[in-house]
Parts: C-alpha cells; structure tokens; sequence
C-alpha cells in the first residue's frame, strides 16, 4: 500500500525574479535586497524567485546566498523552498 501523498497547495500570482544587488566591492548589498524582496512582496507579488533567474547563482556562493536568505527571514519574509522538479511534478 503507498503511503497517502499530501495536498499541495499550487502557488498562484506572480512570482517575481528577484535582481540580486551588489555593492561597489561586489559583495551582495543585503540590506538593499530584503528592501526590494518586501516591496515586491507589498507591491502584490505573489512569490519571489531568488538566486538564479537573473544568473546571480553562477556569481554567489553558498556561504553568500544562505546569508541572504538569513537575512531575508530576519526582515519578516517567510521561505517555501522549491526546484524544477517540484514544478514539473505538477
């Protein structure tokens, strides 16, 4: 017998690409980020997609794309994690 699979929820609305800004120094301004990741949120996105869709996954590194999650938290935006393979299983 296959264990029951729970419901999930399909996302629906606007899922914004999120531009990753950088300082003069090219690290990531994270400050600046979580600013814009809350205005497209209060602006009527319905999700963001971070780290990747605009290439910035080529020029962050791990330690630098969890510290901005980090701090995206800690600015009141809440996380749901998800690849292609999430969407393709849909």
């Amino acid at each position: 017998m296959k264990p029951a699979m729970a419901k999930v929820k399909r996302i629906e609305g606007v899922l914004a690409p999120v531009i990753t800004p950088f300082r003069k120094d090219y690290a990531p301004d994270a400050p600046r980020f979580v600013r814009h990741c809350r205005w497209l949120l209060k602006s009527g996105c319905a999700g963001l997609a971070v780290f990747g869709t605009n290439s910035e996954a080529n020029s962050l590194s791990v330690s630098e794309k969890k510290s901005l999650l980090e701090k995206l938290v800690a600015g009141g935006v809440g996380l749901r994690l998800g690849d292609q393979r999430d969407a393709r299983s849909r």
